[in-house]
Formats: structure tokens, C-alpha cells, sequence
């Protein structure tokens, strides 16, 4: 059910003043993809000690053969297996959740029609854009410099990892998205920033931290790009859009069960930008609507549980 999207992830160490951050798009097609959704983890390494090993320890009894989690791979057993224990290790990071979904009726979020040639003639571009990359570079570039400037400090270093795909297709367009990226930054962020730096995710290591920090907003964005594409989706609320999770995949029930829990650490929120009145669009938050459980039915033994709030 996903149109695209993007995922990325900002983690914040008070002890260093350091900032990096994470960005993956992807873009799968269907019948019913009529969104994308951007979709970020902004996280405090410090107050999330126990996730390094965590991870790490399912990665032992589950990944130990280095493959990745993606809510497009998860068609294998390893993965399935895995799918729980991880989404339960990342209950253990201390931040947020953000993910950002976009109706595909809006084309032009954040350029107009003469954006690309303003740009080119004020800064310059390195590299040869079509006009559908260059506003999902700028749109993803505004939401990144949105969340620093609200979960950033004085003196934070930034280091922006984007996973390979079309806004970093080849080293011109990726400094293009870095040079615009830190404009962006210094329009949003209301202090001083130390050093911003941008790359790809292939300066992860052996280890795949950096892939697994990726992999919480990628399985985030892939269920909930099933969920808007779900006929239970009801557009008829103007402030909060409520869904039932009906119809979904055994795989979106379970990360749904979890980006809806409100029980640990990682906190999660969902933004809607969708049609709303005629000829118009509105911002609201998605919520699941709450369902009684059945009579004399247990609660479902699939949803990852979650540690207490420190």
C-alpha cells in the first residue's frame, strides 16, 4: 500500500553535543498508493543505554547472518521472528517518533513553480533535477530542519545519514540536498549549531547500527502507508483522523499494536496533511480507534510488550 515515503533519524548526545541524524526514502507503487509517508526517530543516546545491546541481542538470535530489517522484507522467517523482540528493543530509546503523511493530491508542499530556478540562480545546484526530486529533496529537507529546531541545543553537531535513493542518487545531488538542508536549518533552528555534516548510509559499519536505527521509522512508514490505504480510514474528521485496524497484514497489526501503545520510552506520533473541505487540505493527527476487546478473548500474544517509563 505505499506510495513512498521517507524515513530518517535524529539521535541527540548531550555528553558529546552531538546531533545525527538519518534519512531513508523509498518509493513502492500500488493501486491504492495515494500517500507518502516521511517518517523519523529523534532519540536521546544518552538516556538510551540499554538499546545498543538490545539491539545487538537480537541481531545474535535472530540477524546474526547481517540481514536488514524492512517492513518490504519481512516475507522471510528470520525477520518475522525478529519482528517483535526488535520492536520491543526499540521501546528502550529515549525520543520520539514522527511520521509525516502526505496526500499525493498535493503535489507542491514545499516549492512553487519557479523554486528550482530561484534556487539555481541564488546558491546554484551541483547536479540535473527533475521537478518531482527536487520537491521531495526540499520537503524532506524542511521536515528534517523542523524536528532539529525542536529537539536540538546550542553547540550540537550535525550529522545527517540518507539512505541511497533518488533525493542522493549520485555525490552532486546529495551535496545539493546537504547545502539546502543546512539553509534550512539555519531558517528553523533558533540557536547556533556547531557542525552539520551529510552522508549515506554507507558509512555504517559491520554492525548495522545505523541500519537498525533506520529500520524503526521504515517498518513505521510501511504500516501506516497500509493503514491510510485501508477502507477503514475514515476522511470525514477535520482535526483527527481515526482508523480501525481492519484488514491490515499480521505484520501492521503488530507494528500498529506498537506505534499505538503509549506504555514505554519511544514515544510516537503520527501527522496526517490530507484533503479536508472542498478544494482545500488540512492538518491532523492520525489515531487508531480503540476497539473493546471480544468476550473471553486474551489479548493478542503478538504485540510487543514494553518497558516501564523511567
Amino acid at each position: 500500500m505505499r506510495s513512498g515515503g521517507s524515513c530518517g533519524s535524529c539521535v541527540l548526545s548531550r555528553s558529546r553535543d552531538r546531533t545525527s541524524s538519518s534519512d531513508r526514502t523509498t518509493a513502492v507503487t500500488t493501486k491504492l498508493a495515494g500517500y507518502r509517508v516521511y517518517s523519523f526517530i529523534i532519540a536521546d543516546a544518552d538516556a538510551s543505554r540499554e538499546w545498543p545491546e538490545r539491539r545487538r541481542q537480537v541481531r545474535r538470535e535472530f540477524l546474526s547472518d547481517g540481514r536488514r530489517m524492512s517492513f518490504k522484507n519481512m516475507n522471510d522467517r528470520q525477520r518475522r521472528q525478529a519482528l517483535i523482540p526488535f520492536l520491543e528493543a526499540a521501546e528502550y530509546l529515549e525520543g520520539h517518533v514522527v511520521s509525516v503523511v502526505v496526500t499525493k493530491d498535493l503535489g507542491r508542499l514545499s516549492t512553487g513553480t519557479d523554486s528550482m530556478a530561484v534556487w539555481q540562480r541564488l546558491y546554484g545546484l551541483q547536479a540535473r533535477w527533475d521537478v518531482k526530486a527536487f520537491e521531495q529533496m526540499v520537503r524532506v529537507a524542511h521536515f528534517f530542519s523542523l524536528f532539529l529546531s525542536a529537539w536540538s541545543a546550542k553547540g550540537m553537531d550535525v550529522s545527517w545519514i540518507t539512505d541511497d535513493d533518488q533525493i542522493v542518487a549520485n555525490a552532486d545531488r546529495l551535496e545539493d540536498a546537504h547545502q539546502f538542508a543546512a539553509r534550512m536549518t539555519w531558517l528553523y533552528v533558533p540557536h547556533q549549531l556547531g557542525e552539520f555534516m551529510m552522508n549515506t548510509v554507507a558509512v555504517d559499519g559491520e554492525e548495522r547500527g545505523i541500519e537498525d536505527l533506520l529500520a524503526i521509522p521504515d517498518l513505521a512508514a510501511g504500516m501506516l502507508a497500509e493503514v491510510v490505504g485501508a477502507p477503514s480510514a475514515d476522511p470525514a474528521h477535520p482535526k483527527r483522523r481515526l482508523f480501525k485496524d481492519e484488514g491490515l497484514s499480521i505484520k501492521s497489526e503488530i507494528i500498529s499494536d506498537w506505534f499505538w501503545h503509549c506504555g514505554g520510552c519511544l514515544k510516537k506520533t503520527c501527522i496526517l496533511i490530507d484533503r479536508a473541505g472542498q478544494g482545500g487540505f488540512g492538518l491532523a493527527e492520525l489515531r487508531r480507534e480503540q476497539t473493546p476487546p471480544h468476550k473471553g478473548v486474551a489479548p493478542d500474544d503478538r504485540s510487543p510488550s514494553a518497558p516501564a517509563r523511567r
